[in-house]
């Protein structure tokens, strides 16, 4: 394959993976067992704890694959189906929407905030992760304020 066709051909591939990563991630089984192994990996990078970093890694991969469970609504944990699929709503309008300012800061506040986020939790200096968790609160506090008439 020469040049020519063969990056059009690996973008196809790309484009292609991406819309199926996509829809997995909207399936329940699979948003949950990568959510909660987002929720995992913090403690291990506080705790240095390869095996659950090792575990969040393979839960967060799995999670890409396509798994062989009934649907969530014939078990047990089908009370949490309307919540999971509301957050999953959620998360999908929120890639929907057109790229605004407030979106592009958003989405740079994750990608450089993420692997900071990291490193400080590998160092274990929690006082900027406190920062980090209670800054996007103390800015929507502040929005609502300006919304309701409050001036800050």
């Amino acid at each position: 394959m020469d040049h020519g066709h063969f990056l059009p051909f690996l973008r196809e591939r790309a484009r292609n993976l991406s819309h199926k990563l996509r829809l997995r991630r909207r399936e329940p089984w699979n948003w949950c067992l990568q959510t909660a192994s987002l929720a995992i990996a913090p403690f291990g990078l506080v705790t240095h704890n390869t095996a659950l970093l090792t575990l969040a890694a393979l839960g967060f991969g799995l999670g890409c694959l396509e798994l062989p469970l009934p649907p969530m609504q014939h078990t047990e944990l089908r009370r949490l189906l309307p919540w999971v699929e509301r957050l999953i709503g959620q998360e999908c309008a929120w890639l929907a929407q057109p790229l605004t300012g407030r979106k592009k800061r958003q989405t740079v506040f994750m990608v450089l905030g993420a692997p900071v986020l990291a490193w400080c939790l590998w160092q274990q200096d929690l006082a900027p992760v406190g920062l980090a968790m209670i800054v996007p609160y103390l800015l929507y506090v502040r929005r609502k304020n300006i919304e309701n008439g409050i001036k800050p």
